[in-house]
């Protein structure tokens, strides 16, 4: 049967050590360096920069409060609140005590021992710390799963609307899920793409999402009767040209020969923002509308838009292969079919992959 020892990894993360004396720095490392993973720092000032060399990698801080240039309550002040799940252990003279139990709250101190220590009480103080991280770890882990979970469905539903505008509001347009599925790959493939790891935990304001969402699909149902009022192929990719344009696109060339657009920028990844509904600049949202519809009517003309490798924006449009058997299914039916089986776009989009 395994020991509790051995039930945790305890030099997975590491335990930075900030003590003025060298010796007790040594001592410390002697007693527990087997068992753990120890930085040191030599005072509050030497802490700080370590720490932040490595903030990825601590999970527990050990230091002592009486140190030149900074104490150690003063230290752990600076990152108490931008570091909440760092375990904060203060090791103080008993003389110290009063003063360090009344700067606990300010520094938000787990625990604190005293000097000398009791050398099994203190290994026992670090494990429960080391444990305690880890569990946080986990816990944090399996909630931004499940917080990812959720924004996959608020996502799916977002392109859900997009994608049954034309049915809803009786306009005649085919492929249009598959228009923008088209969207959300042009954006992610984009070299500007990125995503805040911080935005997906964030939780969101539901009753907002939702005036956002029917604000964005009736604004596309305006939209996508002028972009498919365009008659021919060369028109609508003009069209899309012309918005991408007044989204943002810098130099923007239309090659009507070879069915290409280029630009010196890429405004996609802010496009694709504004569509899901993270942006409230009304202006982008309008932009961003009025490309989706524009590549909704090149679709509609059984054309397709792919992008091509290169350090800027290349665009190229190509004939779509049909599928006669699909042909004859209803665009609502069509709709749904491209969205649930399209997974992998609202991972993407969401900055999972």
């Amino acid at each position: 049967m395994r020991s509790e020892k051995d039930s945790y990894d305890y030099k997975r993360y590491a335990i930075l050590f900030v003590d003025d004396e060298a010796t007790s720095r040594k001592y410390f490392q002697r007693l527990f360096g087997a068992h753990f993973w120890i930085l040191e720092a030599e005072d509050g000032a030497d802490a700080l920069k370590v720490f932040q060399e490595n903030a990825n990698d601590i999970a527990v801080i050990v230091t002592d409060q009486r140190m030149p240039n900074e104490t150690g309550v003063g230290f752990l002040s600076k990152i108490a609140s931008d570091y909440p799940d760092v375990i904060k252990i203060l090791s103080t003279a008993y003389a110290d005590l009063e003063a360090a139990i009344g700067s606990v709250n300010r520094a938000g101190i787990f625990r604190y021992v005293t000097k000398p220590w009791d050398i099994p009480e203190l290994e026992i103080t670090l494990r429960r710390a080391m444990e305690f991280h880890l569990l946080k770890r986990e816990r944090d882990t399996l909630l931004l799963a499940k917080i990812l979970a959720v924004g996959n469905v608020l996502l799916a539903n977002r392109l859900a609307a997009f994608a049954f505008v034309p049915v809803c509001g009786a306009i005649s347009c085919s492929h249009a899920a598959e228009a923008i599925a088209s969207f959300i790959r042009l954006a992610i493939s984009s070299r500007d793409f990125s995503v805040n790891p911080k935005s997906l935990v964030s939780t969101p304001d539901l009753a907002k999402l939702h005036a956002r969402q029917i604000e964005l699909a009736c604004l596309l149902e305006s939209k996508l009767p002028l972009a498919l009022a365009e008659v021919d192929i060369a028109s609508r990719v003009t069209a899309m040209a012309k918005a991408m344009e007044a989204a943002g696109a810098r130099s923007v060339s239309v090659n009507t020969q070879t069915w290409e657009i280029r630009s010196d920028s890429d405004p996609m990844p802010q496009l694709l923002e504004a569509i899901l509904g993270h942006e409230s600049d009304s202006n982008k949202s309008i932009h961003a509308v009025a490309v989706l519809a524009s590549l909704m009517a090149i679709y509609d003309s059984g054309y397709k838009v792919t992008r091509k490798r290169c350090s800027t924006l290349h665009f190229e449009i190509c004939p779509r292969q049909e599928n006669e058997k699909e042909e004859t299914k209803s665009p609502g039916y069509l709709a749904a079919k491209w969205l649930m089986e399209d997974e992998l776009l609202v991972s993407a989009a969401l900055g999972i992959l």
